[in-house]
């Protein structure tokens, strides 16, 4: 945090200075830090009491709920490992009783809390500071039952947020359980409840030391849980098993990845009639079906309706009569076996025979988005019994999060791709921006399911303007890429979310029910003056002119030229801290604004003066190095980089469109862009001085305290679409 370039090390000193030499060295330094993720499905039992919460993705381990027979004093141990994609420092925020140990130390203990999980304050939780490896971090708990209380609240979470659980920004952490058998899978493993009388002190090391695995015993013929049925990846299926007393008709499915000429078998056995696919052909039915490898992957669909209580399959695949070879590939096996079937169903018809009616997967086998039953519900492909299921993860940050600070570097790697002509780059932005889409609808699925959707977890509910203004940029300008029908449904629904949702002033203005921030206009004003280019709608660029009445209404400072950060709406009065990046935020805001409506209207002309009186106040507040400042009417405040990258951006676009004089504006311009070199950037490429995330304050007190993050996401962006726009500029000359 706050780290520095040492001296003699700046991007600058190495040589580097124009933005044709900036793009390059900067846009793959930034992909080093943060690859491509790829997307795994691994399977998940179901848990019904030690799970994440949905948005927060806080964990609450209720072990009341687990164990109701449980006595006063008793103990019960959790343990999990967690996966954290990369080194890192971090907190545990954690309210409640227990004993927690963290990589074999005990950071955490406290005793005298009886207040029920469900009524802790933010004020009952203790921060813990631990260093996360990158891989697996052993987290053991041990609680004992008080009258009132028994379990934890936890948040692992990147020191800054400490009350959410960390995801998808700075760091992404994930708990697994803790053993081999089932390696992988999302969950916190259990055991107990150890009695009070017995003394735990030596239970305690055995645990700690692995002397208590998957296959053993603490007390009393006690074993960890949740347990891992082996069936679940054995090649027989058991639909009642999975569906219960559910009526319909369901499909199992595996693949087999042939060899030219060799021969093979499917050998089957069934509680009732079947149809066999294999690829799209339908198989004559027969307990045996032989086919001919031709060196692809062909997928084996069976289709069995329920006639009775009873209702399962048994099928392998044999190559050449040895073992057998079908699997589904996709699965995350990890230290197990492979995942042989799976599930899904059961559908239903109000008309005709089962078996004759083409459900969907007999005409499209996919695994973005869950299927419609027809019974008005929809279902996901699972395992073939009991309470075990299978789910998509992307364990990383930035690749294809929803998260308002990834798309604006995102957006900076776009504009950079575009000027440089990088096409890898642009599939990275483009593809990005495709996952999420793609399972923009098996999010809400996965949350109704299971209480917390594993991708895209912000995008659920679209609550806000961060969680809709920067991700509807995004989908809009790849759509315009890309032409992706599926886009279009994700962007209507979050124009819906922005126009219908947020709280409003009673003239329309949008605010935060107490506050309103600066920040709001860039969340709200890109995406909706795109909107409005899309479709063709007036009311969207009604609403973006709605939307700069009133933020300069309420935040604009006139003596200083600027805006306050934040209008407090309960005291009705704004801050007047002009803080750099919600400048920075509305400054281009109007660029864009200005770059995407059309211009003949007297509304445009409004906002382009607007534009114009707050560059002025803007370059008085340049300091001499070229820089701004995280308060910019405070030279005793730090150096601040993302700012810096937001006004050489916006003065830049101001030049090249003829809404700025060059001759007044150049210099601030090529300054801003020398001190970003010299001071924000090093001889590597990584970005330094850029603000975390600011919530707000009436006192430039708080802003100055508010750390650094060397290759923050809201700063490295911006320096790339700073220096795309400015090659344009220089090719205008």
């Amino acid at each position: 945090m706050n780290e520095t370039i040492a001296p003699g090390k700046s991007a600058y000193e190495a040589g580097i200075r124009t933005p044709e030499q900036a793009i390059p060295f900067i846009s793959s330094r930034m992909l080093q830090h943060r690859p491509r993720v790829e997307l795994t499905y691994r399977p998940y039992i179901l848990q019904d009491s030690l799970v994440l919460t949905a948005i927060s993705n806080k964990a609450e381990i209720d072990l009341n709920k687990l164990y109701r027979d449980a006595a006063l004093g008793d103990v019960v141990y959790v343990r999990a490992n967690a996966k954290a994609d990369r080194e890192c420092e971090a907190v545990l925020n954690i309210a409640g009783n227990a004993e927690i140990w963290f990589n074999g130390s005990k950071v955490y203990m406290r005793n005298d809390c009886d207040t029920p999980l469900q009524d802790l304050k933010n004020s009952d939780y203790r921060l813990v500071s631990v260093h996360m490896n990158g891989g697996k971090n052993d987290l053991l708990i041990k609680c004992r039952k008080k009258t009132n209380c028994w379990g934890i609240l936890l948040y692992i979470a990147y020191p800054k947020y400490p009350f959410r659980w960390t995801r998808d920004y700075l760091l992404s952490v994930r708990p697994e359980l803790p053993f081999n058998e089932m390696d992988g899978m999302e969950g916190f493993a259990h055991i107990g409840p150890v009695p009070s009388a017995l003394c735990t002190a030596e239970m305690d090391e055995k645990i700690l030391s692995g002397a208590v695995g998957y296959n053993d015993t603490l007390c009393q013929s006690m074993m960890w849980k949740p347990r891992w049925n082996t069936q679940n990846t054995g090649n027989y299926v058991d639909f009642s098993a999975a569906y219960g007393n559910k009526q319909g008709c369901a499909y199992a499915l595996s693949y087999v990845d042939t060899a030219v000429d060799s021969d093979y078998v499917l050998n089957l056995e069934s509680s009732s009639p079947v149809k066999v696919f294999i690829g799209s052909s339908e198989q004559p039915l027969s307990d045996k079906v032989f086919f001919k490898g031709d060196g692809t992957r062909k997928s084996i669909l069976i289709k069995q309706p329920r006639r009775e209580e009873a209702w399962w399959c048994r099928a392998e695949v044999l190559e050449n009569d040895k073992a057998p070879v079908n699997l589904v590939p996709f699965i995350w096996q990890g230290k197990r076996s492979p995942v042989r079937w799976i599930i899904i169903g059961p559908f239903k018809s109000q008309t005709g025979d089962l078996m004759r009616v083409p459900f969907r997967p007999e005409q499209e086998l996919q695994f973005e988005h869950p299927y419609p039953l027809g019974d008005y519900t929809c279902a996901f492909w699972r395992l073939p019994h009991k309470d075990a299921y299978i789910r998509p993860y992307r364990d990383g940050i930035f690749f294809g999060q929803w998260f308002y600070a990834v798309q604006v570097g995102l957006h900076g790697l776009m504009y950079a791709a575009k000027t440089t002509g990088n096409a890898e780059q642009l599939a990275y932005y483009t593809d990005s921006i495709m996952t999420m889409a793609d399972y923009y609808e098996y999010m809400k699925w996965d949350k109704e399911t299971f209480g917390d959707p594993t991708l895209i977890p912000r995008a659920w509910g679209l609550p806000d303007l961060d969680a809709c203004g920067t991700i509807g940029v995004s989908m809009i300008e790849t759509f315009e890429m890309t032409g992706e029908p599926k886009l279009r449904h994700v962007i209507d629904e979050i124009g819906k979310a922005v126009t219908e949702r947020i709280p409003r002033f009673p003239d329309g203005t949008f605010n935060r029910v107490h506050t309103m921030w600066a920040d709001d206009l860039f969340m709200s004003c890109p995406f909706l003056a795109r909107l409005a280019k899309l479709t063709g709608e007036t009311q969207y660029a009604a609403e973006v002119y709605r939307q700069i009445k009133g933020f300069k209404d309420r935040l604009w400072i006139p003596e200083e030229k600027l805006f306050s950060h934040i209008f407090f709406i309960d005291d009705n009065i704004k801050s007047n801290i002009p803080w750099g990046r919600g400048n920075g935020w509305i400054a281009v805001t109007l660029t864009e604004i200005l770059s995407i409506l059309p211009s003949a209207t007297p509304e445009w002309n409004t906002a382009l003066n607007t534009y114009k009186e707050f560059m002025q106040g803007v370059k008085t507040h340049q300091d001499k190095g070229g820089m701004w400042h995280q308060v910019l009417d405070r030279n005793d405040s730090y150096r601040e980089t993302s700012c810096t990258a937001m006004f050489v951006l916006s003065l830049t676009r101001g030049i090249l469109n003829g809404w700025l004089k060059r001759d007044d504006y150049i210099d601030a311009v090529n300054s801003g862009w020398t001190a970003l070199m010299k001071y924000s950037v090093d001889e590597l490429g990584d970005a330094y001085g850029v603000c975390l995330g600011s919530s707000c304050a009436k006192t430039a007190d708080y802003y100055m305290k508010l750390q650094t993050k060397k290759n923050d996401d809201h700063g490295t962006g911006i320096i790339l679409w700073a220096a795309a726009e400015l090659i344009r500029l220089q090719k205008e000359v």
